[in-house]
């Protein structure tokens, strides 16, 4: 593990990022222009959007390929996205020359996973018109993650759109209720996911949905006929526990294709941290993405 990534796991918890977090779930901000057009670098070109209210961005740098990411933020499909995410979009789009869209989602409590589902499969139809010769990929982190997921089965029940080529998730939140009994081992470990906060802000966005619904627990979800699926989580998050109960169904799947990737010693969503592991994991899922020679 490199310094900086042991240094942010000691300052989450010195810090008391669980507690931090589990503030901001209670009382979310609203208006951070994080994703707001002037907020991009000129190397990138910005296609600014606005679906049934609801704002997004589709951006790519110079001599675009055909390859198209739709990008889900997390956090806990509460919080709005933070400059990470731009930063994490901007290099996609520059270094590996593919477009990137990063729809900005409805948040719970104002809304629920039916509202986001519905605003999704909307947007996701739009790119696919708009965009007619890309190929689209999918990739989320924590709730992102887990919606990416959760739409991966909704798409392929719905039939009329065309699947993505493959998705990517890192830390994906799976189980909406957290009731896997190993987590109460891992959170001894977790400096930053606050467990009882997560299980009021998922219930919160339930709205109506049972907690084992797939568009909120895609754990609980029919895995097959979703094509290739790369999962990463970190040893030392309550994620884990219902990424490997997921791993442990990749050998039954029909059509669906899983790799899990645990990282020793790795925190929760380590991507929002500049890194040199960071710059692994997204070169190994730009690798499982365009098809290179990586071992996939």
């Amino acid at each position: 593990m490199s310094m900086k990534t042991e240094m942010a796991r000691i300052f989450a918890g010195l810090k008391k990022a669980d507690k931090k977090m589990a503030l901001e779930l209670e009382e979310p901000s609203r208006g951070r222009p994080a994703l707001a057009q002037e907020r991009f670098t000129k190397r990138v070109r910005v296609k600014a959007w606005n679906m049934d209210g609801f704002p997004g961005v589709t951006i790519n740098g110079s001599y675009a390929k055909a390859a198209h990411i739709l990008m889900l933020p997390g956090g806990a499909y509460t919080l709005e996205p933070s400059e990470r995410y731009r930063e994490m979009a901007e290099r996609f789009a520059i270094e590996k020359q593919v477009k990137v869209t990063i729809p900005s989602c409805p948040l719970a409590p104002e809304y629920t996973a039916l509202d986001v589902h519905r605003y999704l499969v909307r947007v996701y139809s739009w790119l696919r018109l708009e965009y007619p010769e890309d190929e689209f990929f999918l990739f989320g982190d924590f709730s992102g993650g887990g919606l990416a997921l959760s739409f991966l089965q909704e798409l392929r029940d719905i039939g009329n759109l065309p699947m993505p080529v493959r998705t990517a998730v890192v830390s994906p939140w799976l189980d909406i209720a957290l009731n896997n009994p190993k987590i109460k081992i891992v959170k001894k470990t977790d400096p930053i996911l606050p467990v009882e906060e997560l299980k009021e802000a998922g219930a919160r966005y339930c709205g109506s949905l049972e907690p084992d619904h797939p568009f909120v627990s895609p754990l609980y979800g029919d895995w097959d006929h979703l094509g290739q699926i790369l999962v990463f989580s970190g040893t030392e998050e309550i994620l884990t526990p219902d990424c490997e109960l997921l791993a442990e169904k990749a050998g039954k799947l029909q059509g669906t294709k899983i790799i899990y990737k645990k990282g020793a010693k790795m925190i929760h969503d380590w991507i929002l941290i500049p890194s040199k592991e960071t710059d692994a994991t997204f070169e190994l899922i730009f690798a499982f993405f365009l098809e290179e020679a990586l071992g996939f």
